[in-house]
């Protein structure tokens, strides 16, 4: 019979043992965490597939498709399109000429969590973004157009569309974008407030498979001392459910808001707070570009309810290009 002896491992040994599964750890791990965030955007793909989707679904029904934003608290277009991704009975019950943080839209909306308007890629998921602490944040935002602004109480001849050019102040876009905002014009109370600009199928005459219906926003960090933080991601505010492709995704140029910006997400997505002095309101706008926080770019669902990934890099040309619905030009995300 033969006797087997085993012989104890060496410190040396086991060091060296630990410092190969070490190594391979590291090896492994940004595979790992690379083969986690193409998941991530293939869900976020998938999500923004079904949004494009139930807004077809939704110009089926109505014959056009659902409006930006009304005023900055009467509603949005992530509520219109509710009833099209199984959520009817938050639709059936929301009032249209209340605003969305008090009363019955309260109760509705309280804590609500809409996964399919949530990118799996945002470490903040979900979290209180506004100076409304019941108010989630999400991801997907409406296209407003190929150019700079966004104004609340814009004094002008066609309060129904909020959209103004960055350079000339006060002149409304030439460009029609997919989406588009409403104010109240001077003299109404906001009771009073027009309905925004809708657009059918016809109406995009660059084509739907040029034309880009959303893209993603970040959700922003409520931690500054005045409650409101980084308001990016609160789609059911008339202010923040939308962006521009005035400038190329994840840009370094910075977005700019009303309302104090909060320097947690400033180093990737910077912020800056405009002017809010102004009594007619003028000082008071929004400009955001499409942000996430995958690696090199932004999933962007275009009309035609594809889905593109694009990267921080592209052409800016081509990307105000698809910003716009009569543009009349030839480039696409293809």
């Amino acid at each position: 019979m033969k006797i087997r002896v085993f012989r104890e491992f060496t410190l040396v040994e086991l060091l060296v043992v630990i410092a190969i599964i070490g190594v391979l750890i590291a090896l492994l791990l940004p595979a790992i965490q690379a083969a986690r965030e193409a998941a991530r955007r293939m869900q976020c793909t998938n999500n923004q597939k079904q949004i494009v989707l139930a807004m077809h679904n939704y110009h089926d029904t109505q014959q056009f498709f659902p409006w930006g934003a009304r005023d900055d608290w009467y509603g949005t277009w992530a509520m219109q399109v509710l009833p099209f991704i199984e959520k009817n009975q938050i639709a059936v019950e929301y009032k249209w000429d209340e605003v969305y943080w008090d009363g019955t839209n309260l109760q509705l909306l309280k804590d609500l969590v809409i996964p399919t308007y949530t990118c799996p890629s945002d470490g903040n998921n979900n979290k209180s973004i506004s100076g409304f602490p019941e108010d989630r944040g999400h991801n997907y935002v409406v296209c407003m157009g190929r150019e700079g602004v966004y104004l609340l109480y814009l004094d002008n001849d066609h309060p129904e569309n909020c959209l103004i050019d960055g350079v000339v102040y006060g002149r409304e876009s030439q460009y029609r974008a997919m989406f588009t905002g409403s104010c109240y014009p001077p003299g109404f109370s906001p009771h009073s407030l027009a309905y925004p600009l809708t657009t059918r199928f016809e109406d995009i005459i660059d084509g739907t498979s040029n034309t880009i219906a959303i893209s993603e926003t970040i959700q922003g960090v409520s931690a500054t001392a005045s409650g409101y933080g980084d308001c990016r991601g609160g789609i059911w505010w008339g202010d923040f459910c939308h962006f521009t492709t005035n400038q190329v995704p994840n840009t370094t140029y910075p977005d700019t808001s009303y309302i104090e910006a909060d320097s947690a997400l400033q180093d990737r997505h910077p912020l800056t707070l405009v002017n809010t002095s102004t009594s007619d309101g003028t000082g008071r706008y929004t400009r955001f570009s499409a942000r996430s926080w995958h690696v090199g770019g932004v999933n962007a669902g275009l009309a035609d309810g594809s889905v593109r990934f694009v990267q921080d890099q592209i052409n800016l040309a081509i990307w105000r290009a698809v910003g716009s619905t009569n543009g009349s030009e030839i480039e696409s995300l293809h």
